[in-house]
């Protein structure tokens, strides 16, 4: 399990940890029920972890407006497993985790104790 807090903007907040020359940095992460991707990273994060390039892709941002970003590979910690992941470039200083990297999780976000938890569900 996973356990965040609602920051003081209201944004669910957990730690994630990216892989890089083998060694694991954590870093705070907003969770963002509207973005479908694994992650997006500011370029200075994404220069700092020296990710490779992958490829460039287009998304809809919510207000509809279509935009081209550069794609790159990168390894997550999550949950105790590693992943593959694909790392979105974002002009944000904010770093954003996805639905695609909650997908096999539950959300629960409780605004008014300030706690984030995302799990896995015992089947």
């Amino acid at each position: 399990m996973i356990a965040g807090v609602v920051n003081d903007s209201l944004e669910p907040v957990v730690q994630i940890g990216l892989m890089r020359a083998g060694e694991t940095t954590r870093i705070p992460a907003v969770v963002d029920t509207g973005f479908s991707g694994d992650l997006c990273l500011s370029r200075d994060q994404i220069e700092a972890m020296d990710l490779e390039f992958s490829y460039v892709d287009r998304y809809e941002l919510a207000d509809g407006t279509i935009v081209t970003k550069d794609v790159f590979a990168g390894q997550a910690e999550f949950d105790g497993q590693f992943l593959d992941i694909d790392v979105i470039l974002t002009d944000s200083a904010d770093t954003l985790i996805g639905g695609s990297m909650m997908r096999h999780h539950r959300l629960t976000v409780d605004y008014t104790l300030r706690t984030v938890h995302i799990e896995r569900p015992v089947r």
